[in-house]
């Protein structure tokens, strides 16, 4: 008897989506708005003109709206769509707020689930800066910024994307927009999966980077803005800050070269209060609004004091040009360690008697005269920062070891004594100019070395207590 087949059970078949064209007319086509075809990357934001007006802004869609006979949705698609219709209501709920992008339209077809707002078509943030703009007007917009995200924190929602594209400028005033992730007072923590990271990368708080349905990520903005404000002040370090604290006594988070130290100082110290690891240790937004405003009241009317953001010597710094740079200091600072450790165990007989970064508070500078070219109001700050490295107090005396990198690096050496303050009594240096990474330049530095040295070898007791005439100088 021949076998026979057992027919499998049918399934429904699940409704197809029609592909969306890139010209987007049929796909989407809304009452009032003709399309213009995407905007950016993601094809739901799009260029449209109103029909009426002739006005021009941007549409933004719900990435996957319902379709008929559509029947069960996976999760996720659902919470996507939750969130459209959470940041569409938010978005007409505060339409007219200052600091908020206006929505000239919505869906007003689908109640309380529209699928798609409009709004006018803004300049980013990092557009408005110009080739005159300095570090003031970056703290300036960033600090109207930060008093609208207080405002809204008092309510309950948070932002979460904080980062510069979705920073704008509208009629003369920065403005937030795409609270697509954000947490709302009504809602469950903005809607998003555990385990998801919330924010942008390189942006997100520490808390954020994993987070479950019921944080809410109450400090997590003013870490994110306080990043996008460093980036803002360094147009061409890169889209991205380096990741972690900002420490004032790290070199990868330095302000210097912005202008004044003293002002850029200050303010190294609000965005490291502003981006601590643990979050009842950070800023919170209302806090961080009155730091920078006290910052402006202080160091605003000094603007001569500060160099344009937006140029650099030599043409500016591109990608290629500042991993070179990155490469360069990281090698300068590992030819630097053996030395300072020699002129340490001269010194102190410890060769682990030494410390690296500037403590501003002890009063760490450099005391002599090294006839640089002013480059700026405040003398000559280098473009590529400096690498301080000192050895501990003994007897009265430290000796610091200094490279200054701005495109090519050059050393220079103190005896200090008595600090703070510091009095200056030996400097050896500058070194001439010299590439970095280079072997030369290792030579350079190890004879400068030695003659720290042999300095520190030939004191006598007499000049060991009372030390040498303040300003004796020696060169290579």
């Amino acid at each position: 008897m021949p076998e026979r087949s057992i027919p499998r059970p049918s399934r429904p078949r699940r409704p197809t989506r029609k592909p969306q064209q890139d010209g987007g007319v049929e796909d989407y086509r809304v009452p009032r708005w003709h399309d213009d075809g995407r905007l950016g990357a993601k094809k739901f934001v799009r260029r449209a003109t109103e029909t009426s007006s002739g006005r021009r802004g941007v549409l933004k869609h719900m990435a996957d709206p319902p379709m008929p006979g559509e029947g069960r949705v996976d999760k996720w698609r659902k919470v996507r769509r939750q969130r459209f219709y959470a940041e569409a209501l938010f978005m007409r709920q505060v339409n007219g707020s200052p600091g908020i992008l206006p929505i000239w339209d919505i869906d007003g077809a689908h109640g309380d689930k529209p699928r798609w707002y409009a709004m006018p078509q803004a300049r980013l943030l990092d557009d408005a800066f110009n080739d005159t703009s300095t570090v003031v007007d970056v703290v300036t917009h960033v600090a109207a910024l930060a008093r609208t995200l207080a405002v809204l924190a008092e309510e309950g929602i948070y932002h979460r994307d904080i980062k510069p594209d979705n920073l704008f400028w509208y009629e003369d005033a920065p403005v937030l927009a795409d609270f697509g992730i954000a947490a709302f007072a009504h809602l469950p923590a903005g809607l998003t999966q555990a385990g998801d990271k919330v924010g942008p990368a390189n942006f997100i708080a520490p808390e954020m980077r994993s987070t479950s349905d019921e944080d809410r990520g109450e400090r997590a903005d003013v870490y994110s803005l306080a990043k996008t404000l460093f980036v803002l002040a360094h147009p061409h370090r890169g889209p991205y800050p380096p990741d972690g604290t900002h420490r004032v006594d790290a070199e990868e988070f330095s302000l210097s070269t912005l202008g004044s130290p003293t002002a850029t100082l200050a303010l190294g110290h609000v965005l490291e209060a502003a981006t601590q690891q643990r979050v009842h240790n950070r800023l919170t937004m209302a806090d961080f609004h009155a730091e920078l405003l006290s910052w402006l009241d202080r160091y605003a009317t000094t603007a001569a004091r500060f160099r344009a953001i937006a140029s650099r010597t030599r043409g500016g710094w591109g990608p290629d040009l500042w991993d070179r740079q990155r490469r360069d200091v990281e090698a300068t600072r590992a030819m630097m360690l053996p030395c300072i450790r020699r002129i340490a165990e001269t010194l102190t007989a410890d060769d682990s008697a030494w410390s690296e970064g500037v403590d501003h508070d002890n009063g760490d500078r450099t005391l002599g005269e090294y006839g640089w070219i002013d480059n700026c109001e405040e003398g000559f700050i280098p473009d590529g920062g400096t690498i301080w490295m000192a050895t501990r107090l003994h007897d009265g005396r430290r000796i610091v070891l200094q490279a200054v990198l701005d495109d090519r690096v050059c050393f220079l050496a103190e005896a200090q004594r008595g600090g703070p303050p510091w009095a200056l009594e030996q400097q050896w240096g500058p070194t001439p100019w010299q590439r970095a990474r280079m072997p030369q330049t290792v030579d350079q530095l190890q004879r400068l070395a030695d003659e720290v040295v042999a300095w520190i070898s030939n004191l006598t007791p007499a000049t060991s207590a009372e030390g040498r005439p303040e300003g004796t100088v020696s060169t290579l």
